[in-house]
């Protein structure tokens, strides 16, 4: 008897010496694989329409996470859980997609993704909300400052024009998609961040689906007539954006904490625009290289360890 009570305390203490690098590790993947969304998208909107797009994204990676959950026989989650999973989903697998197609229709995608700079400091905002951690001064000192500095940088390279609506568009879709990360990183810590996008994918595949119908009756496409980029591009956005990106991104940022891993993303838009180059062939200047130096001294200043793991703690014998 004197074992069983002891072991689960022995687990924990495992656990909690778990390498830090693991957090920023799975985050780094997961922003990787998110990075070359916004080329990809564009790929993909040489041959269909924006909406299309959105709708084939989120379909095709919702039956591939409802063929997992059978093959796993994963357990239905409950009525609360699967209201937050429905929330969420609604921000990273319905709206974001869509605004983020029909904003990259006029705007290229190393517009998008300077824009993109939005990102951390939202995440951050919501994971302190739903995920009720607490973050030093220091940390959002950081956050504020690699913002705005991204947040000049976009407004350098598109000479400090007027906001356009494309340019409102991508902002709602970044909110969007701030408020689905950081609440699945939040459920990730009660059912795992693999099973996480995976329901919260399976909570709008019906939507996806009808919606799906509907409009390809409307609009139609040209089979034969679209590209083989065009398909690469829209096969990504689906496998990959939408589905096993995330894996990846929630495994880390529950290991890590939202607020603090989320900071990764202040790469994302240079990462972006170098692949929007090598895969679009769009232009990229010596701002880019400079200001990704810049931004990556700004993520290793924000990330000195601010306490203890606290509610990573379940989530670790999870993932």
């Amino acid at each position: 008897m004197k074992l069983l009570t002891t072991a689960p305390d022995a687990t924990v203490l495992i656990e909690d010496r778990s390498p830090e690098w693991r957090g920023w590790f799975f985050t780094a993947i997961g922003v990787l694989c998110f990075s070359l969304t916004f080329p990809m998208t564009r790929l993909s909107l040489r041959a269909f329409d924006p909406i299309l797009v959105a709708l084939v994204r989120g379909a095709g990676a919702g039956i591939a996470a409802f063929v997992y959950l059978a093959l796993s026989r994963s357990r239905i989650p409950n009525r609360r859980i699967l209201l937050r999973l429905g929330s969420a989903a609604i921000g990273m697998v319905v709206l974001f997609p869509i605004l983020l197609s029909m904003a990259l229709k006029s705007v290229p995608a190393t517009h998008a993704s300077v824009l993109g700079s939005i990102l951390p400091l939202a995440t951050a905002v919501f994971g302190v909300v739903r995920g009720r951690e607490s973050v030093s001064r220091r940390f959002w000192f950081f956050a504020i400052l690699g913002t705005a500095l991204i947040a000049l940088f976009s407004g350098y390279r598109s000479g400090f024009h007027s906001i356009e609506p494309a340019d409102l568009l991508l902002i709602a879709a970044f909110i969007a998609c701030a408020y689905g990360y950081a609440e699945g990183a939040v459920l990730a810590r009660e059912i795992g961040g693999w099973l996480v996008i995976c329901w919260a994918l399976v909570t709008v595949l019906p939507f996806e689906l009808v919606a799906l119908l509907l409009y390809y009756s409307r609009v139609g496409v040209r089979i034969a007539e679209v590209p083989a980029e065009s398909w690469e591009g829209l096969v990504y956005v689906t496998a990959i954006s939408q589905f096993i990106g995330f894996f990846f991104y929630y495994k880390g940022l529950a290991l890590g904490g939202i607020a603090k891993m989320s900071q990764l993303q202040l790469l994302l838009p240079f990462v972006a625009i170098l692949s929007a180059h090598w895969i679009l062939g769009e232009e990229v200047d010596g701002s880019v290289i400079v200001g990704s130096l810049v931004m990556t001294g700004i993520v290793a200043a924000g990330r000195k360890k601010r306490g203890g793991v606290g509610a990573c703690r379940e989530l670790r014998s999870k993932n």
